[in-house]
């Protein structure tokens, strides 16, 4: 992996501007109007409803697009393991879902659930059309080896020759044994296919804090890079009782053990070229110092162990949270800007740890987020690959950053709101979303469409925010993601079984540690809790995740994977 120029964002500015007409001609070209499929020869491809593609009659047409090949009334049930997931099917009130019904003639049924009742319908082979879960989960590759999927490659050769998927994504996500490919990933970054397409790369990894209330308290941004300066700027908002709308402002939330680490200059593969468990480096204990301080000064609150994703979403869009650490932590701050643009949240940049190290922060993660896959109990395979061809369109993802469909225009090459329907965002966030998002967007998106079409030069305050933290602190500090966590053992092994009992045994030691009352007993803690880990199968869960990381590396054509051994 050829380490990023720090002025990897101009670059791709530069590629954009040699690509961007024809970006935006393949993006004009693949609208969502009939007629706009891709052209191949005409198959005999069989297909009704309720029936294997191989019993019926269908013949593709390739004057239209996939998802016109048949829009008569189709009913297929989706199951997604999140189970803090928002998903209904509305089309009489939702935009979005009214798109998807008008253009396929689908309508979905969708379940939602948590992982541990997917390994229930994967056990009974009680699957329903579609599923979708955790791209890393140990549960993808055993399942993609059970008979129970679909091959979405020959789906998209035979039913949907339009799907927009980075051929780079394909191979990544390729089985080993049979060699199909399964998983349709959101959020896949390919770096190269990024740039090319004017895009960028992103992270979570990423520490925040109001910027009104380090005004009021003459907090410069600049000293929150160093530990000392970072824990001074939350004790000055506690000793100064700050309140915001009536509720006392919480200085600090966060429990990203391992982003702390890689900030304080973490390294994840040895000089010999070996998998480091992050555990066990000298930086990831200096973190859980870092959050044991925090605590002790009664600078966050008990509730870091146990809140879910609604309540900090709630803390944060009522304005109730000072600083915290990655970004999709403090989902919220989105909707505190829109309601009040003082109370924007900023990224401070990272803080620099005792080695000095330069940080290599884990990106968004390249090898993506959700995977959704076609089971082999699809009631009609044709209809279920159509549908995700239509998902992967470029208006799809759009859409969902940029005021809904038809919600904005493209000039320039840059997707540009409308004034009307920003004028709605800006009234009221959680009606706009409502009526014109869907939660199936954020799954399936291609997000470097969202950025390749990037408005830079009219985003507001907190676009522009992310665009300057991005220039300064992401370019030339990222590395390849899912070489590193594509590691996991297959679901069902021994090892499976070890890492399970391994994450559970750390999310019970976690906040005993970071609640220690010393600094001291932390560490006595977690030399105790490693020791623990040890005995429980650590060393070859270890042994094993390096062997799969030395494939990624052999996969990737490299000899080493980490920025700092190229």
């Amino acid at each position: 992996m050829k380490k990023l120029n720090r002025n990897s964002r101009a670059n791709g500015k530069n590629i954009m501007k040699r690509a961007g007409a024809i970006a935006l001609a393949a993006f004009l070209a693949l609208t969502m109007l009939p007629g706009c499929g891709a052209k191949t020869d005409k198959e005999s491809l069989q297909q009704t409803e309720g029936s294997s593609p191989e019993e019926t009659d269908f013949v593709y047409d390739p004057d239209k697009a996939s998802w016109q090949q048949d829009t008569s009334p189709l009913e297929l049930e989706w199951f997604v393991a999140y189970d803090w997931a928002d998903l209904s099917f509305d089309p009489e009130n939702n935009k979005f879902d009214e798109y998807v019904y008008t253009n396929t003639g689908i309508t979905i049924k969708f379940t939602i659930g948590s992982q541990e009742k997917l390994n229930v319908l994967m056990a009974t082979e009680s699957l329903p059309d579609l599923v979708t879960y955790d791209a890393a989960s140990m549960e993808r590759v055993s399942l993609e080896e059970s008979g129970q999927l679909l091959p979405l490659d020959e789906l998209k050769e035979k039913y949907a020759p339009d799907m927009q998927v980075p051929q780079a994504q394909i191979d990544w996500y390729t089985n080993a044994k049979d060699g199909h490919w399964y998983s349709l990933v959101g959020y896949f970054y390919d770096l190269e296919d990024t740039y090319a397409r004017g895009g960028y790369i992103e992270t979570h990894n990423m520490n925040f804090a109001r910027k009104d209330i380090m005004e009021d308290l003459g907090i410069d941004p600049a000293s929150m890079n160093t530990k000392e300066g970072f824990i001074a700027a939350l004790q000055k908002v506690k000793d100064a009782n700050v309140t915001y709308n009536g509720q006392t402002v919480i200085p600090y939330i966060g429990d990203e053990v391992e982003f702390l680490a890689e900030q304080f200059g973490m390294d994840r593969e040895s000089k010999e070229g070996e998998l480091l468990n992050a555990k066990r480096q000298p930086e990831f204990l200096e973190a859980l110092l870092f959050l044991n301080e925090i605590y002790a000064k009664g600078l966050t609150t008990d509730e870091i162990f146990t809140m879910d994703t609604t309540l900090r979403r709630q803390l944060v869009s009522s304005g109730s949270v000072f600083a915290g650490t990655r970004h999709n932590y403090l989902n919220g701050k989105d909707t505190l800007f829109y309601a009040d643009p003082d109370a924007l949240m900023i990224g401070t940049g990272l803080i620099t740890g005792d080695s000095g190290k330069e940080a290599y922060i884990s990106p968004s993660p390249t090898g993506g987020w959700a995977a959704t896959m076609i089971t082999s109990n699809c009631k009609n395979p044709q209809r279920a690959a159509a549908l995700l061809s239509f998902m992967t369109q470029p208006e799809i993802s759009l859409s969902y950053y940029y005021g809904g469909i038809d919600g904005y225009d493209i000039i320039d090459g840059k997707a540009i709101i409308k004034p009307e329907r920003e004028a709605e965002r800006t009234a009221d966030t959680t009606a706009f979303n409502a009526k014109y998002r869907s939660t199936v967007q954020d799954l399936v998106c291609d997000y470097v469409w969202v950025n390749a079409y990037e408005p830079t030069e009219t985003l507001d305050a907190m676009g522009l925010d992310k665009v300057a933290y991005t220039e300064k602190w992401v370019n030339g500090h990222i590395f390849d993601g899912k070489i590193f966590t594509d590691v996991a053992p297959e679901a069902g092994s021994d090892l499976a079984a070890i890492s399970a009992q391994l994450n559970a045994y750390w999310g019970q030691q976690f906040p005993m540690i970071v609640m220690a009352k010393t600094p001291e007993e932390a560490t006595q803690l977690y030399n105790d809790t490693i020791a623990q880990m040890d005995i429980m199968g650590m060393a070859d869960l270890d042994a094993y995740q390096n062997e799969r990381f030395q494939e990624n590396k052999k996969k990737m054509g490299l000899d080493f994977a980490w920025p700092r051994n190229q």
